[in-house]
């Protein structure tokens, strides 16, 4: 739970302390990429985390509890900083508060309508969101649920929560 706390609060601090540059191309594409392979190699760190993990139902939890922020703010950052760059790609200028707060309502598949993208490039990058959504969900879930489960399988079965011969956290 303290790694958790600690991630997610490291991850916040950095979005909103750290200063917002616009991405030299006008929609981040490259800077995109980067911090996806990033989101990528976090993921691919913890499947053998969980693996060797004494708990790993735990802490496939625990990852997923980072990951899904880890992965919303670097959306809402590319979100600010191309609202920087270009303030008519939004209904209105986004700041940190209202790029996190749109870049959820995109993930959720709530779109209040509040905001909205206005450019094409921007239609574009959250068309690029919402497919990805699907991919962190439904990939991501199912691979650190893996993952936990041969965690189990290499401690010989038992389940890690619940087992009344473990300790549970």
């Amino acid at each position: 739970m303290c790694r958790v706390v600690l991630g997610v609060s490291v991850l916040s601090g950095a979005y909103f302390l750290l200063p917002a540059r616009r991405p030299d191309d006008g929609t981040g594409v490259l800077w995109l990429v980067l911090m996806l392979g990033v989101f990528a190699a976090v993921v691919g760190a913890q499947v053998p985390a969980i693996v060797r993990s004494r708990y790993p139902i735990l802490r496939a939890v625990e990852s997923l509890a980072v990951l899904v922020p880890l992965y919303l703010l670097i959306f809402a950052r590319l979100y600010l900083a191309n609202s920087i760059h270009d303030p008519a790609g939004f209904s209105q200028p986004l700041d940190h508060v209202t790029a996190l707060y749109f870049t959820v309502t995109v993930f959720a598949t709530v779109g209040f309508g509040d905001i909205v993208a206005s450019s094409p490039s921007m239609m574009l990058l959250v068309t690029t969101q919402m497919i990805l959504n699907l991919a962190v969900l439904g990939l991501g879930i199912r691979l650190l649920t893996s993952a936990a489960r041969r965690g189990i399988a290499r401690r010989g079965g038992h389940p890690d929560v619940g087992d009344r011969d473990q300790p549970v956290i």
